[in-house]
């Protein structure tokens, strides 16, 4: 198999390219879609958590000036990152910032039995959902990067 001027292959690199656009097109078309929802906000979902933090992320539900903030660091959050990956712009940046954003959705709407949730848009799952994979999939473009080689950071930081 041909090898680029990285360690990785050429098509290991292309398909972690791929990869890195397809994540940052998820994350786009969600930041986008909260956006053009004119009535999204995060209070309804961070009312409904459980878990042991569920405390916490209820509280924050019930200050609607924090609210305001949260849905709009949320929808533009999402819109940038999503843009940085598809882009190779910053992008061990922009995937630790992501890897936030899932987290915070992971810890207060938590996987783990005994837990069952009002709205179960995607299905029930025990530990491993679909946050906790775009998790560990954001800190594989932090570990392998591809950006230095096809993206805007090649442009920005060289070729390494």
């Amino acid at each position: 198999m041909a090898k680029s001027k990285s360690s990785l292959s050429v098509l290991q690199l292309s398909t972690m390219v791929v990869l890195r656009i397809a994540t940052g097109w998820l994350l786009l078309y969600e930041g986008i879609g909260r956006v053009m929802y004119s009535n999204f906000s995060l209070s309804g979902y961070l009312a409904g958590s459980k878990g042991f933090l569920s405390g916490y992320f209820k509280s924050l539900a019930t200050q609607p000036g924090l609210m305001q903030t949260l849905n709009f660091v949320n929808e533009w959050g999402l819109i940038i990152i999503g843009l940085g990956l598809i882009f190779g712009l910053l992008v061990k940046f922009f995937s630790l910032s992501g890897m936030i954003f899932v987290l915070i959705g992971y810890l207060s709407h938590p996987p783990f039995m005994g837990l069952s949730y009002t709205s179960m848009v995607q299905g029930r799952y025990l530990i491993v959902d679909e946050l906790f994979i775009c998790f560990f999939l954001l800190a594989v473009f932090i570990l392998f990067p591809t950006s230095h080689l096809i993206g805007i950071d090649r442009m920005i930081f060289g070729k390494k």
